[in-house]
Order: C-alpha cells, then sequence, then structure tokens
C-alpha cells in the first residue's frame, strides 16, 4: 500500500492474485491502477508571435500533481512538436528549450504558477482530468489573450509512469521541492572544497557563484547535466552555480543553488566546509553560468 499508494482492498487482491508474492503483487497493483493522467500540449500566442509547451501529469485518485512543466519562447520551433509524444521526451523537450535563447523564463514561471493556483482552487480538473476542461481552463487564464491550443490527453497505469525507457522508476509522489517552483526540478550536488582561501559555506550569500558538481543519478538529471555542460564523455565536470538560500543547522547545513529557471541543486555540507567564491558580473545569473543564452 505504501509502495503504489493503493487501497487495503486492492493490495488484498493483489496479493491474492500474484499468490502471496509481494514483488509480483506490487507489479500487479501497478498495471491495475489506471489513474495517472498524462496532459501534454503546445501553445501559440497569436498576437505576441509567442510559442509553447506544457505537461501536467496528474493523480486523479489522490488529485495531487505530480508533473507540471512548461516553456514559453520566441522561437517557432517550438511549435513544431507533436503534444503526442512521451511524457518523459515531452518533459526533457521543455528543458531544452528553457535553455535556448529565445525562451522566457520569468514569463514561464509566471504561467506555471497561475496554472498551479487555478489548478488547486478548482480540484475538479485534478478528479477527472479532461482535454475539454483543459481548454476551457486554459482560454480563462490566458484572456483576453488568443491562444491557440493543441491538447492531447493520455491516462497511464502506475507502471508506464513509474518505469521509463531505461528502467528508471519514477516516484508516483508529488516531490516536496524547496520553496516549491511548479514547473523546477531539484537535483542532487555536491560543493566542491577549496581549503585554502575558500569561504565558510556558513557565510555564504544569496547571489554568490560557486563551484558545484551535480551528483544526482536520475535519467533527467544526467539530461539536464548534458544541456548545462556538467557532463562531458561520461565525466561529470564542476559547474559554476549561484547560490539561493542557506539552511543552516548543526552539524550540516543544507545550500541550495541555482543553475538556470527552474533547475535548482541541493548539497548538503560540513559547517566547517569552505568552497571557492567566483567572480560575479552585472548580468542575470542563469547567463552567467550559461555561455550561449
Amino acid at each position: 500500500m505504501e509502495e503504489t499508494g493503493c487501497e487495503q482492498g486492492e493490495a488484498e487482491l493483489a496479493l491474492e492474485l500474484a499468490g502471496q508474492d509481494l514483488e509480483k503483487a506490487i507489479r500487479t497493483i501497478e498495471s491495475l491502477l489506471r489513474h495517472i493522467s498524462a496532459l501534454r500540449g503546445k501553445l501559440h500566442f497569436v498576437d505576441k508571435n509567442l510559442y509553447g509547451l506544457l505537461l501536467v501529469i496528474i493523480n486523479t485518485k489522490t488529485q495531487e500533481i505530480l508533473r507540471l512543466r512548461s516553456v514559453v519562447s520566441y522561437n517557432p520551433a517550438l511549435y513544431e512538436n507533436s503534444p503526442t509524444m512521451d511524457w518523459y521526451a515531452l518533459e526533457k523537450l521543455i528543458f531544452s528549450y528553457r535553455l535556448d535563447e529565445g525562451s522566457l523564463p520569468d514569463y514561464t514561471q509566471d504561467i506555471e504558477q497561475k496554472l498551479y493556483t487555478r489548478l488547486t482552487e478548482q480540484r475538479e480538473n485534478l478528479a477527472k482530468a479532461e482535454v475539454e476542461n483543459f481548454e476551457r481552463l486554459l482560454a480563462e487564464l490566458f484572456a483576453p489573450e488568443k491562444v491557440m491550443v493543441t491538447l492531447h490527453m493520455e491516462e497511464l497505469n502506475l507502471a508506464q509512469f513509474r518505469r521509463l525507457p531505461k528502467g528508471e522508476a519514477v516516484s508516483s509522489v508529488p516531490s516536496a521541492e524547496p520553496e516549491y517552483e511548479p514547473g523546477g526540478v531539484c537535483l542532487e550536488v555536491e560543493l566542491l572544497e577549496d581549503k585554502g582561501d575558500g569561504k565558510e559555506v556558513m557565510s555564504l550569500e544569496e547571489g554568490e557563484v560557486i563551484l558545484s558538481k551535480i551528483v544526482d543519478t536520475r535519467d533527467i538529471a544526467h539530461y539536464l547535466g548534458h544541456l548545462i555542460g556538467s557532463h562531458s564523455d561520461g565525466v561529470s565536470a564542476p559547474l559554476p552555480a549561484v547560490v539561493r538560500k542557506i539552511s543552516v543547522s548543526d552539524p550540516d547545513s543544507e545550500v541550495q543553488v541555482s543553475y538556470a529557471p527552474g533547475i535548482l541543486g541541493i548539497a548538503k555540507v560540513k559547517n566547517g566546509m569552505r568552497v571557492k567564491i567566483l567572480e560575479t558580473k552585472a548580468m542575470p545569473w542563469w547567463k552567467r553560468i550559461i555561455p550561449w543564452s
């Protein structure tokens, strides 16, 4: 029940069908539970000549948002993509376009926040995810702007959602990310130590740029690592990151960093650790650390 989020009766039935084999029962219940709805869409903001991609994955049983990703860009090539592609392929594509120089990070995050708020206020859309409902919701959200919307909804069983092509397991519960950004992703990272002239972790300030390394093993983490330049020929390379928040405790502290809009990192470090501070410039932080932006 804890593994799959099923009810007691469903768990008992799965165990019976699997001959009391727990692992087989989990696989059985994952194939039976069909309460994951994956909405994919593309948007054309006609008057502004903007284009967007959207991914919303909902657990209709628990009425929880499992994924909310989007990107808005001036790049018309974005609109050529089909919303019928697999959800995990669309998620990667969205992050790729976010790092494109034509993307609008502030506008994207504003749309995600408004959509997240609207969905949580109108919970009927979480209980019964249908294309018609989302078309109406998006029309209301963007009014009076003229926005062309193409949506595709797919019902998934738990196994289809949790197992990616390479066999990576995906959590079926919402991620509890710090200072929640609806369309963001949070990666496990390490900070590079500088015992000589480095600055103590507890003295770090918001906006300072430090060196880090992405150590997250998830598929999406490897993909994002390649996009932002931290992986080369299978080797994880140091990557500048902007300090966003420090949570001090004893004996360890937690440092939250940013790599690009919607791409965060969390590092757990010893309080006495020293890290190297890099030179900063008077420009948006994601332009400082992404050379092609």
